[in-house]
C-alpha cells in the first residue's frame, strides 16, 4: 500500500511535493478519516503540540504498544509502528544505548543530547553508566520535564542541566554552553528539519562544544523510507531527507577530525553520521 502511495503520488505531483496540492487534499478527504482512527497517525496530523514528531509520540513508538477507541483504530496503531520508519526509529534508539555505554566505558563523564525530547534513552543507561552530568537541549518546556523527570529516578537531579530556546540561538552561540566540555554529543530528531545551511552551522557550533576524544552522532532520515510519501499524505510530515554523502559532507569543514562514518539502521531509513574527534581523552575519572 505505501508503495501504491508513492507511486500515485510521484504520477500526481512530478516535483515530489504534496504540501497542498489536489492529490494530498483528495487523499485527506477520502482517506484521512480510517487512517486518523490511529492515534498515533492523528496526533501526527493535528500536531497538539505545535509540530508532528512530539515526545509524547515518539515515546509511543519506543513503547510498541497500539492504542485506540476502536478494533480499526487499534489495528491501523499496529500496522504502522510496524512500517520500516517506526521500525528504524526504535532501531536508532537501541544504537544509541549502545553508542552512550560504549562511550562511557572509554572514558565519557559529559554527555549532550540535542532536541532532547524525554530522552529514554539516556534514562535507560545512567543507572548502570553513572554519567557526572547530562545537558538537554529542546524547545518544548515539556519534554525537558518529562526529561528531567526519568532522569532524576536515576541519578542526582542536580547533574542534569536544561536549555530551552530556539537551535538558532545555539548556533548564534547565546547560549551558557562551555566549549570542549563535551564527550557524546547527540541529536536524532533536529536535522530532518534543518537547510543545509543550518544543518551546516549547527554541526559546526556542537563540534566546538566537543571535547578531544569526543564522539558527535547526528541523525537523519533518507530519501529511500518507504513511509515519506505517506507521512506527508496523511499526517502533514515534512522532512529535508539526507543520504549517505549528505551526512558525511556535514562533517567535511570540521577541523580535527579523527574518522567519520556513516551507520544505517537495519531497515534502510535512516542514518547516524559518527565522527569522532581528533585528541586523547582524559582518563576515567570517579562517577
Amino acid at each position: 500500500m505505501l508503495r501504491g502511495i508513492w507511486a500515485a503520488s510521484d504520477a500526481l505531483s512530478p516535483d515530489g511535493l504534496l504540501r497542498n496540492s489536489p492529490a494530498q487534499r483528495r487523499f485527506q478527504e477520502v482517506l484521512g478519516p480510517f487512517f486518523w482512527q490511529s492515534p498515533i497517525i492523528h496526533r501526527c496530523f493535528a500536531k497538539p503540540r505545535g509540530y508532528a514528531g512530539d515526545f509524547l509520540m515518539m515515546d509511543d513508538v519506543y513503547r510498541n504498544r497500539p492504542k485506540g477507541e476502536t478494533v480499526l483504530g487499534r489495528w491501523m496503531d499496529r500496522w504502522v509502528l510496524e512500517q520500516p520508519g517506526f521500525v528504524a526509529v526504535r532501531n536508532r534508539r537501541e544504537k544509541l544505548v549502545a553508542l552512550l555505554r560504549e562511550e562511557w566505558t572509554h572514558g565519557a563523564r559529559h554527555a549532550m543530547n540535542v532536541a532532547s525530547g524525554s530522552a529514554s534513552e539516556l534514562a535507560d543507561v545512567v543507572a548502570t553508566n553513572p554519567f557526572q552530568e547530562v545537558t538537554l537541549l529542546d524547545q518544548d518546556q515539556g519534554a525537558l520535564f518529562a526529561a528531567t523527570t526519568a532522569l532524576g529516578r536515576q541519578m542526582d537531579p542536580a547533574r542534569v542541566r536544561t536549555w530551552s530556546g530556539s537551535v538558532f540561538t545555539l548556533i548564534r552561540g547565546k547560549t551558557t554552553l562551555v566549549p570542549g566540555d563535551q564527550d557524546f554529543i547527540y541529536s536524532i530528531g533536529l536535522y530532518d528539519y534543518l537547510s543545509p545551511r543550518f544543518a551546516t552551522a549547527l554541526t559546526a557550533r556542537l563540534w566546538l562544544n566537543l571535547a578531544p576524544g569526543g564522539l558527535l552522532a547526528i541523525g537523519n532520515f533518507n530519501g529511500h523510507d518507504p513511509m515519506r510519501r505517506f507521512i506527508e499524505a496523511a499526517m502533514d510530515w515534512y522532512l529535508i531527507y539526507r543520504d549517505e554523502p549528505d551526512m558525511l559532507a556535514l562533517a567535511a569543514g570540521l577541523p580535527d577530525v579523527e574518522g567519520a562514518e556513516v551507520w544505517t539502521d537495519p531497515t534502510g531509513c535512516l542514518h547516524l553520521l559518527l565522527v569522532r574527534k581528533r585528541g586523547a581523552r582524559p582518563g576515567l575519572s570517579p562517577a
